[in-house]
Formats: C-alpha cells, sequence, structure tokens
C-alpha cells in the first residue's frame, strides 16, 4: 500500500475496484448467455466461430471472477485481459477505418470500453 494514501482511502478504492470486477464479470455472464442463441440459430459457416466466441464470454466471465476474488494475485490474468480487450477495440478501428466490418463500431465501444474498465479497476485494487 501507498504509504502516502491513507487506509481508508485505499480500502474504499479497492472495494470500488472489485466493483467493477465483478460488473464485468457479470456483463462479460450476460453476453455469454445471449451467445446461446447465436450458436443455436448458426448455419454451418458460422458455427465454429459463433461457438468459440461463446466460449471465449464465459472464459472471459470467469476471468473476471478470479480477479474479483483476489485481484492482486493475478497480475498475468490483469494483463492478459487488458491486452485482449484493447486488442479487439484497435482491431475493430482499423477494420473501421478501412470501410467497416459487421459490429466493428460496436467492438470498440464494448472491447474499449471494458479495457478502460479494467486499467481503472486494476489500479484501483492496488491502491
Amino acid at each position: 500500500m501507498d504509504s502516502s494514501m491513507p487506509a481508508a482511502v485505499s480500502s474504499r478504492l479497492g472495494t470500488a475496484g472489485r466493483v467493477l470486477t465483478w460488473l464485468a464479470a457479470v456483463s462479460a455472464l450476460a453476453a455469454a448467455v445471449s451467445a446461446i442463441s447465436d450458436v443455436t440459430r448458426a448455419d454451418d459457416t458460422v458455427l465454429v466461430v459463433q461457438t468459440w466466441r461463446m466460449y471465449g464470454l464465459f472464459l472471459c466471465a470467469g476471468l473476471f471472477v478470479l480477479l474479483a476474488v483476489r485481484p492482486r494475485v493475478h497480475g498475468a490474468v490483469w494483463a492478459l485481459l487488458i491486452a485482449d480487450k484493447a486488442a479487439l477495440a484497435l482491431t475493430a478501428a482499423v477494420y473501421l477505418a478501412r470501410g467497416g466490418a459487421a459490429e466493428a463500431a460496436a467492438t470498440i465501444g464494448w472491447d474499449g470500453g471494458l479495457a478502460v474498465v479494467l486499467v481503472v479497476a486494476y489500479w484501483m485494487t492496488r491502491a
């Protein structure tokens, strides 16, 4: 803990960071559950991609739970998730700049926003 920061402030920041991480977990779980219908409606040309996406969302939800429960233990998980979300947003921005791709703008908003939330939550749980 930073000795220049009062313990009460540090504790409140840590709690707020954990709340943000729990919100990320709930959001990822909701997205994963909603992706089940995408898988059940998918035709053979996109079935594997939709299934992979759904499993990835469930994986992210689980990883966010790990971070919310023990935020100071899983530094590498923080780094991987932040990098993944930032890379998705950056890639979507490139696609959008080249003329667009389905859901590129939404990906920039959701994954870019989530990358920012994760950076803030990481910082708060370290304060």
